[in-house]
């Protein structure tokens, strides 16, 4: 029985998109007789050994992003030292750009791979457009020492023997930016759980479930509220959606740092529209397929982006989605097909598109079904964990 070491700031309970990445590939490697370790970041030190296959090491550290990650590092390096005669490791599979080089030992386990979701360069290159006031501390600090930040992100690179790349404009990024070679890189898309994130039966009564009211048309946004999230680009194509549809309400999920909500919030009095928003903060992953089936449009207003879960778990759910063109969305959406996409930062084209599928409901109802063939079809995590030990198989020899 092959095992397989992540180290990841993310795993349980989910809160973003690489903490969703382990859980469900560690859960079909487990189908696939894999005996799977992670070592993440927790508010308590804890060693749980969940069933035969899975056991987790849990790590206290502080939930500041950048510290944790440099916290987390240290903490791992400890602990994967002091239980590496208890484990007989084949992969070790790091997540960049959250996990600094320095997290594993070294000459531990026979291999070692990453998953990068994003890169240090590529984000703050995104973000320099954006109002330095707008950012919060944790990207004021990812902006500024940048440099500092890659060093450790290189030197990760530099040890995988293998770097999976969650989409092709993943793999642009590492190849123009950090001059990886195209031979180290294997892109393997990211995947959803098509039997947690699928259609709903009765809108209506989902919309109730939730509280929300049976007769309102809801447009949701489910993501961190971060600056490249684009939620100022969401909030200002509001006004002209609100108008048309006076039962129109924006539903954006999603937490952030303590001042964020509150630049939203300005930004929604400045625009009229803060009675037409519903900020639910964090929402628990259990409750997150029912949010999702009580949409009627999807609307992401992102600038910077590989391969966004939110956006493949909508497009599960078989909701019409609006989004951007940026870095890896078009990999999986066909505008006019199976999502519409529009430029970043225009909230023109973004009120547009919303309207068009709130005024013509059959032509949604078709881009949603065609949403969820795309998924079903190509991405399924029993698919993606294929490519993912073909992976293995190869560093392995």
């Amino acid at each position: 029985m092959r095992s397989i070491c992540f180290v990841s700031p993310e795993y349980w309970p989910l809160s973003g998109g690489t903490g969703a990445y382990v859980y469900y590939l560690a859960n079909e490697l487990l189908k696939n007789a894999y005996r799977i370790y992670v070592v993440t970041g927790s508010n308590q030190t804890l060693d749980v050994q969940v069933n035969p296959q899975l056991k987790v090491f849990f790590l206290q550290i502080p939930k500041t992003p950048i510290i944790k990650s440099f916290m987390l590092a240290q903490a791992s390096n400890r602990k994967l030292n002091s239980e590496r005669p208890n484990l007989n490791v084949d992969v070790t599979h790091v997540n960049l750009p959250l996990t600094p080089n320095f997290a594993v030992p070294p000459n531990f386990g026979k291999a070692t791979i990453c998953t990068v979701h994003s890169t240090w360069k590529g984000e703050a290159q995104a973000i320099s457009r954006e109002p330095f006031s707008r950012l919060n501390s944790n990207e004021k600090f990812m902006v500024s020492f940048n440099w500092f930040l890659r060093i450790f992100e290189e030197k990760m690179l530099e040890r995988a023997k293998k770097i999976i790349a969650v989409s092709y404009f993943t793999k642009k990024e590492l190849t123009q930016y950090y001059g990886v070679a195209e031979s180290k890189i294997r892109v393997i898309h990211n995947g959803v759980d098509i039997k947690k994130f699928q259609p709903v039966l009765d809108k209506r009564k989902a919309k109730v479930e939730l509280g929300f009211n049976p007769d309102d048309l809801l447009i949701l946004s489910v993501g961190r509220l971060y600056a490249r999230k684009g939620l100022f680009t969401l909030i200002e194509c509001m006004p002209k959606v609100t108008k048309r549809f006076s039962n129109a309400k924006f539903v954006i999920s999603g937490k952030g740092q303590s001042d964020e909500m509150h630049k939203l919030i300005a930004h929604a009095e400045r625009h009229g529209v803060k009675d037409k928003i519903i900020f639910t903060g964090y929402y628990p992953d259990k409750k997150l397929p029912l949010l999702y089936q009580t949409a009627d449009v999807f609307a992401f207003s992102t600038f910077y982006e590989h391969h966004p879960f939110a956006v493949l778990e909508a497009l599960s759910t078989g909701l019409p989605v609006v989004t951007t063109w940026v870095g890896g969305i078009p990999e999986t959406i066909q505008s006019g097909k199976n999502g519409l996409l529009v430029e970043p930062f225009n909230a023109k084209q973004f009120s547009d598109k919303i309207i068009y599928l709130l005024e013509h409901p059959a032509e949604a109802e078709e881009m949603g079904r065609l949403a969820r063939k795309t998924i079903v079809q190509h991405y399924d995590w029993s698919i993606v964990v294929k490519d993912t030990i073909k992976v293995y198989d190869e560093v392995l020899g």
